[in-house]
C-alpha cells in the first residue's frame, strides 16, 4: 500500500482474512514511510516494506515475500509494481480488486470527464476475497492504534495546555492542491470553533505542510503541530478530538475509522466512494466534478469552483450539526 487511504480503506479485507481463515499467517505490504501504521493492526502476522522505489528495493521485496510461500496473494493495489510482486510471489491463488473500468480512466484521463460511483472503495476491495472463496460482508474500516505513540501524544496534549479539555483537529493538507480547500478558510473555521463551539483547535500536517498549517493557526489561536508527530502519533492526536475538520486526505480516513466525528471537504474527488455515516460531508456537487481520481496539480477548467464555493459557514454549520446529533455540543 501507497496511500495512508489505502491503509486505512484495506482493513476490512484483512479482518475478513483472518475471521475466515482465522490460522492463515497474513501478510501486508506498505512502504516503508507507513509501517507504523500497519504494525499496531492484531490480524497482521507480519510487515513487508519496500524500503525504497529502487527496482533493487522492489527485487529485494519480491525475494521476501517469496520465501514465506503464501498460499495466496490479495492485490489491492492494482498497479504494475504491485502485478509484479503478486505474479513473483510463488502463491497458487492470486487474486485482484478490480479498480475501475477502461473506459472511465479514458473518460476520465484524456477527455476531461467525470467519474462518479455508486459502489463503496471498501465494497470493492472487499470483492477482491470472493475467487479465495472467504466470506466478505461489507464493514467499516478501523483504525488500530499504537500504544506507545498513544501515550507519547497524550504526553505531548498535556505539554500544550490540551489535557482535560475538548478541542478539535484541524487538517489542512493534502498532497494534491486541488484538493485544498483555502487555508485562510481553516483559519476561520479554527477561529469560529473556539469562539462558537468552546473547542481548543489542533492543526495538524507533516513536516512539509509546516507553513501551511502556520498561516491557518496564525489566523486564529490554534496551536500547530505540523511536523511535531510521526504518523502514528498523529493518528493518536486525532483520536483524543472531539472533532475533525479535513479535506479528503489520509488523515481524514483516520478520523473516520477511528469513529471521530469528522467534517470532511471534497472537491475534485468523487465522495461517493466513502462511507460517511455519522460524520458530514461538505461538498459543491458541481456538474464537473468529480474531475480526478485523486486530485491534480490545477484545476482543468480553471475555475477550482468545487473548492470556492464551499463558503465557512457551510463547513460550521456541518460541523455544529454534526456535534448535536453525535451528543458533543
Amino acid at each position: 500500500m501507497s496511500s495512508i487511504g489505502d491503509i486505512v480503506l484495506t482493513e476490512p479485507v484483512v479482518t475478513a482474512i483472518r475471521r475466515g481463515a482465522p490460522r492463515s499467517t497474513v501478510g501486508f505490504v506498505v512502504k516503508r514511510r507507513y509501517r507504523e501504521l500497519v504494525r499496531p493492526n492484531p490480524d497482521v502476522d507480519r510487515v513487508h516494506v519496500l524500503r525504497d522505489s529502487s527496482p533493487g528495493a522492489l527485487l529485494e521485496l519480491g525475494r521476501e515475500i517469496r520465501r514465506e510461500r503464501y498460499s495466496a496473494v490479495v492485490d489491492l493495489h492494482a498497479n504494475p509494481r504491485s502485478f509484479f510482486l503478486s505474479a513473483g510471489s510463488g502463491a497458487p491463488a492470486r487474486t485482484t480488486y478490480r479498480k475501475r473500468g477502461p473506459l472511465d480512466s479514458l473518460r476520465v484521463r484524456f477527455l476531461s470527464g467525470t467519474y462518479r460511483t455508486d459502489r463503496k472503495l471498501v465494497a470493492r476491495y472487499l470483492e477482491a476475497l470472493g475467487p479465495l472463496g472467504i466470506p466478505h460482508p461489507y464493514e467499516r474500516p478501523r483504525f488500530h492504534l499504537d500504544a506507545a505513540a498513544r501515550g507519547r501524544a497524550q504526553a505531548m496534549l498535556s505539554e500544550a495546555g490540551f489535557a482535560g479539555t475538548a478541542f478539535a483537529v484541524v487538517a489542512p493538507g493534502s498532497v494534491w492542491e486541488t484538493k485544498r480547500w483555502p487555508a485562510d478558510r481553516f483559519a476561520e473555521v479554527s477561529r469560529r470553533v473556539g469562539s462558537e463551539l468552546g473547542m481548543r483547535v489542533l492543526v495538524l500536517g507533516s513536516a512539509s505542510e509546516r507553513d501551511l498549517c502556520e498561516r491557518v493557526a496564525a489566523g486564529s489561536d490554534a496551536v500547530c503541530f505540523a511536523g511535531a508527530a510521526s504518523l502514528g502519533e498523529s493518528a493518536a492526536l486525532v483520536a483524543e478530538a472531539s472533532l475533525f475538520v479535513g479535506n479528503d486526505s489520509g488523515p481524514t480516513h483516520i478520523s473516520m475509522a477511528l469513529d471521530v466525528p469528522t467534517v470532511a471537504i471534497f472537491g475534485p474527488t468523487d465522495p461517493g466512494q466513502f462511507d460517511f455515516r455519522g460524520h458530514a460531508l461538505v461538498y459543491a456537487g458541481l456538474p464537473c466534478s468529480a474531475c480526478s481520481f485523486y486530485g491534480g496539480r490545477r484545476c482543468r477548467r480553471g475555475h477550482w469552483n468545487c473548492m470556492l464555493d464551499l463558503g465557512v459557514e457551510r463547513v460550521m454549520e456541518a460541523a455544529a450539526g454534526l456535534l448535536l446529533r453525535r451528543g458533543k455540543s
